[in-house]
């Protein structure tokens, strides 16, 4: 590696897992740190569904994050960009179909591209 940049490269590329590691552990430290700044409090947990919520949603968001580093092995960048930006379309359509909610019809053209 002749300097950081390479390396974060060479070492992304080769273990996608690492660098999710390095993207959550910033996260959550510099979540913890905004916490301690009392800006934005620690909310206490209500029940056990709740923090069973909360992890579910964790864990599926840090497959997606894997998987999403993965992929950057087989595609490039552009089309993994391309492929991220359709997620409000979709999110948008199955709101509609699996919960029967429905946006402002102004919503459904901003995701017209």
């Amino acid at each position: 590696c002749t300097n950081h940049f390479d390396c974060v490269d060479a070492c992304s590329a080769r273990s996608p897992v690492f660098l999710t590691l390095c993207h959550m552990v910033a996260c959550a430290t510099l979540g913890y740190l905004l916490s301690l700044s009392h800006l934005t409090p620690i909310k206490p947990l209500k029940s056990k569904r709740q923090l069973w919520k909360i992890c579910l949603l964790a864990s599926i968001f840090c497959v997606t994050i894997v998987l999403g580093n993965l992929s950057l092995k087989y595609i490039p960048v552009s089309f993994n960009q391309a492929i991220g930006a359709t997620t409000p379309f979709f999110t948008a359509i199955f709101a509609v179909l699996m919960q029967g909610s429905r946006e402002a019809g102004v919503t459904y053209l901003t995701l017209i591209p």
